[in-house]
C-alpha cells in the first residue's frame, strides 16, 4: 500500500526534495532531474532501463567527466529508488543500472606543504589568506567555508574551535590552531556589522562557492603551482599531510565529516611517493 499521497510526477519530486538538508543538494538534484526528463520526456511510470542507459551515453558524448556522470546517476537511482519506497512507482527501473567508476585520480590532485604555502601567500586580501588557511587548516568543505558565521566559533585555551554545518546536515567541530585563530579573532574586529558571516562579499553577503573556486584558482595562477588547483584540493591536501604526520584515520574521518570511512582511506593509497616496501629492511637487498 502507498505511503504517499502523491498522484503526479511533480508531487513526488517535490516530496523526494524535501528532506535534501542543503539547498545546493536540492538543485543539483532538481538541475539533473530536469536535464534527464528534457532527454527521455517520459512519465517516470513509463521509464525503461534502456532510456536511462541511453541518457548516460549521451553525457559521455557530451563530454561530461565520469566523476560527473556518476553523481548524476546516483541522482537518479535516488529518485526512483524513492518513488518505489513510498509506493508512488510499481518497481524500481533503476535498481540494476550501474553508474560509471571514474579512475581514481586523488593522487594527481595532491600538493605538497610548499605548494599550499604559496598558495596562500599568493591571495591578493587578508580575507582570502584566512579564507584558504583556514580551509587547509580544518580540512574543510568549499561551502563549509561559505557558511561559516562568527557565532560558529569559540574560543579554547589552545586556540578554537568551529561548528560546521557539513554535508547532509551533519554537525561537527573542528579545532583551529592557536595562531591562526589570533589571526581570525584579530580580522573579526574589522568585521562588517551588517553581516554574520566570516568570509562575506562587497554586497555583505556570505561569498558564493564560485567566488571562491575564482580565488584559489587565480592565487594558483600567481603562485605559479598546478593550474588545475582547485578549491576542494586543500582539503586534499589537509587529509593526506595530516595522515603524512601520523593522525589515526578514524579522527581523520570525524575531522572531516565522512560518514563512511571508506571515502577517508582514499587518502591512504593516494601517496605515490610512499609504499610498505620502505618500511622492509633494506639489507635484505
Amino acid at each position: 500500500m502507498p505511503i504517499t499521497r502523491s498522484t503526479s510526477d511533480p508531487e513526488i519530486i517535490r516530496s523526494w526534495l524535501f528532506d535534501k538538508n542543503s539547498n545546493h543538494t536540492r538543485q543539483l538534484y532538481n538541475n539533473t532531474l530536469k536535464q534527464f526528463q528534457s532527454f527521455s520526456s517520459e512519465p517516470l511510470s513509463n521509464v525503461k532501463i534502456e532510456d536511462i542507459q541511453l541518457w548516460i551515453d549521451s553525457l559521455k558524448l557530451r563530454g561530461y567527466s565520469l566523476h560527473t556522470i556518476r553523481v548524476k546517476v546516483l541522482c537518479l537511482k535516488s529518485l526512483f529508488s524513492y518513488c518505489f519506497d513510498v509506493g508512488y512507482l510499481p518497481f524500481n527501473v533503476a535498481a540494476r543500472v550501474k553508474p560509471p567508476k571514474p579512475k581514481e585520480t586523488l593522487s594527481q590532485r595532491l600538493l605538497n606543504v610548499a605548494d599550499i604555502e604559496k598558495l596562500i601567500r599568493a591571495t591578493k586580501t587578508h580575507r582570502d589568506f584566512l579564507m584558504l588557511s583556514l580551509i587547509y587548516a580544518c580540512g574543510l568543505r568549499i561551502s563549509e567555508a561559505s557558511r561559516l558565521t562568527w557565532q560558529d566559533l569559540q574560543p579554547r585555551k589552545d586556540g578554537g574551535q568551529a561548528l560546521i554545518d557539513g554535508k547532509g546536515g551533519q554537525s561537527r567541530v573542528v579545532l583551529i590552531p592557536v595562531g591562526l585563530w589570533a589571526k581570525l579573532m584579530a580580522f573579526q574586529s574589522l568585521r562588517s556589522p551588517h553581516t554574520d558571516a566570516v568570509f562575506y562579499s562587497r554586497r555583505q553577503k556570505e561569498l558564493a562557492r564560485s567566488r571562491i573556486h575564482q580565488i584559489v584558482k587565480q592565487a594558483a595562477l600567481d603562485a605559479g603551482i598546478n593550474p588545475k588547483t582547485s578549491a576542494h584540493w586543500l582539503r586534499h591536501a589537509h587529509a593526506t599531510h595530516s595522515l603524512e604526520n601520523g593522525c589515526d584515520i578514524s579522527l581523520l574521518q570525524q575531522s572531516l565529516g565522512h560518514s563512511d570511512i571508506t571515502t577517508t582511506q582514499r587518502y591512504l593509497t593516494a601517496r605515490p611517493n610512499q609504499c610498505s616496501s620502505q618500511y622492509l629492511p633494506s639489507s635484505l637487498w
